[in-house]
């Protein structure tokens, strides 16, 4: 009980060291209602072993009280709760399927840790597949460990690296294989909803081994630029390049996280007290700092609730800024394809001002984005979309819309 009311204190605290700018009453009212819902758990998570557990090594997907299941089945062939993966769309098992997809499997009689579901992207691996590694430690010993799903990306096998023993053995599910026994973990974190100090405290232990313990921290801020991202990228910043020549100006050391092994962004994180940058998974390297330290979140206006969960799991405060915008095209929102988006400079300058982050004086030393770069920048970006997902005729649609206009005007 005492300690259920010091994590209450400790989460009150926290998100009393949350703050929003630049959000209207009502969005900051729906954001601080949307945060009150979440939850830090401190207890662990439970562990499960299943014996004659099944794993298929595709991602075979169906749903059962709106819940997506994938992973290990027991000896019924009944889906195993733990290795529910609550996110995704997925298709109805209908009552008269027949289920073949278990009828012809390899036997193995190994004991297997299961980690999950490989993710490509950085993010998602962080939060819903290396928060299964959590009970690895202790629970680990003379097991496999297991992945479904090929290849593992470089940064998982560097961030598996850093838990003793669990990179080097671990390995693919390659075919539907019945194990002797399967430990499943429940994950330590629960995609905007939940998450245990149990997934903040191995991130920890993984920052020891990855960070100088005695490097001295820096107040020069530290700018996640995505601008190395590329087209495909999620809300690209027209013409970032020019935010990072502006910041590099005023003293802050810019990195393209993606192009930086992760043990190195793991001891940026920890090097620097101040951390500006757009919201994106970058910002989720935050879990691995070992001291206090402020992040400066620039968004749109809609906060994803898991940056919440991560802000919660760590000490120092965070700022939120609603400093960017999407102009309207009059094209409506296209499925599949998130447009860019441009820096709103003025209240962008203000916020660093705040914090003395950038001098008094300080302004960009070219004009702003104006409509004509921005349909351009919104062209580029929905055709190189539009390769990449053949046949969305609305998105095409849009385009030749937008390239009319251009003509015209």
């Amino acid at each position: 009980m005492a300690d259920n009311r010091k994590l209450s204190s400790d989460l009150a605290i926290r998100m009393e060291q949350m703050h929003l700018h630049y959000f209207s009453d009502e969005e900051a009212r729906n954001l601080r209602t949307q945060w009150a819902d979440l939850s830090i758990r401190p207890e662990k998570p439970e562990v499960i072993e299943i014996a004659s557990g099944l794993i298929h090594n595709q991602n075979l997907s169906f749903t059962i009280n709106n819940k997506a299941i994938v992973g290990v089945y027991d000896d019924h062939n009944n889906p195993v709760d733990a290795s529910i993966r609550s996110r995704g769309a997925s298709e109805e098992r209908g009552k008269e399927k027949k289920e073949t997809r278990f009828d012809n499997f390899s036997i193995d009689d190994r004991v297997v840790y299961y980690l999950g579901v490989k993710a490509r992207h950085y993010g998602h691996f962080l939060l819903e597949t290396l928060c299964r590694a959590w009970a690895w430690e202790e629970r680990g010993d003379g097991k496999v460990p297991v992945i479904q799903m090929a290849p593992i990306k470089e940064f998982a096998r560097s961030l598996y690296s850093l838990l003793p023993g669990l990179a080097e053995r671990t390995e693919i599910v390659s075919t539907p294989t019945r194990y002797n026994s399967v430990i499943v973990p429940f994950p330590a974190f629960v995609i905007a909803s939940a998450a245990h100090v149990e997934f903040k405290a191995m991130c920890v232990r993984m920052a020891q081994r990855a960070v100088d313990l005695d490097q001295k921290t820096t107040e020069q801020p530290l700018y996640l630029s995505r601008a190395g991202l590329g087209l495909l990228a999620k809300r690209p910043i027209v013409d970032e390049l020019r935010i990072e020549r502006f910041l590099e100006q005023q003293g802050f050391h810019v990195i393209r996280p993606e192009t930086l092994p992760v043990t190195e962004q793991i001891a940026l994180i920890n090097k620097h007290k101040w951390i500006v940058a757009p919201q994106g998974s970058a910002c989720h390297t935050r879990l691995f700092s070992i001291r206090p330290n402020n992040f400066l979140m620039f968004t749109l206006g809609k906060v994803n609730p898991n940056f919440a969960l991560c802000d919660m799991l760590c000490e120092g405060e965070t700022h939120y800024a609603k400093t960017i915008s999407r102009p309207d095209l009059g094209v409506g929102m296209l499925k599949g394809f998130v447009p860019p988006v441009v820096l709103e400079e003025d209240k962008f300058l203000t916020f660093l001002k705040q914090f003395g982050l950038v001098r008094n004086n300080a302004t960009f030393d070219s004009p702003p984005v104006d409509i004509v770069n921005y349909k351009r920048n919104w062209i580029d970006a929905a055709k190189a979309r539009a390769v990449k997902s053949k046949g969305n005729a609305r998105l095409q649609k849009a385009i030749k819309t937008i390239e009319q206009s251009m003509t015209i005007s």
